[in-house]
């Protein structure tokens, strides 16, 4: 029992002693453009969902899903949202390659959260990821429309949907 105690010890002191010795030597890459490992990417996605999941409260989404409101929230993303998460017809070459943590592309990696969710993550942003808050600048109807959009982004109507991929004129 000692042994395994002192084992235990140890590994909780020297585990975090040699992550530490190796972040503060300068050994961790820092740079943007570098691809992110793995394991890290994996443990900030993990912690992302958890923290959101725990902070979020959950509201009624008072937008409903029309054509009309989906089409709104779409607007807003274009005008507001795809310069980095890019639009249904193309990435953003700048949210792919320059951001760390890489931007997800809502056309090919679409939210897997709930509107309520989502609408938390847009009004208040994601700390570390160059993505700001909006509880300043846009008022919680445009917010979750928004969310609407991108919580109904995997089932548009097929009249959305074309005008999301880009085969109809954006207004």
């Amino acid at each position: 029992m000692r042994g395994f105690l002192f084992g235990f010890l140890s590994g909780m002191i020297v585990i975090p002693m040699v992550g530490a010795s190796v972040a503060l030597s300068g050994r961790l890459s820092v740079d943007a453009n570098a691809a992110p490992p793995r394991w890290e990417t994996a443990l900030a996605r993990q912690s992302f969902a958890a923290s959101v999941a725990r902070q979020a409260t959950k509201l009624q989404n008072p937008i409903a899903p029309t054509g009309e409101n989906l089409r709104a929230g779409m607007k807003i993303f274009f005008d507001a949202c795809s310069g980095c998460h890019g639009d249904g017809n193309k990435p953003s070459q700048w949210g792919t390659s320059d951001f760390y943590p890489r931007v997800p592309q809502f056309a090919s990696e679409p939210p897997n959260k709930p509107d309520w969710q989502l609408f938390w993550i847009v009004k208040h942003g994601v700390r570390y990821s160059g993505m700001g808050g909006v509880s300043d600048e846009m008022a919680d109807e445009r917010v979750w429309k928004v969310a609407t959009f991108l919580s109904h982004i995997k089932t548009l109507p097929p009249d959305v949907e074309a005008e999301w991929r880009g085969q109809l004129q954006k207004n």
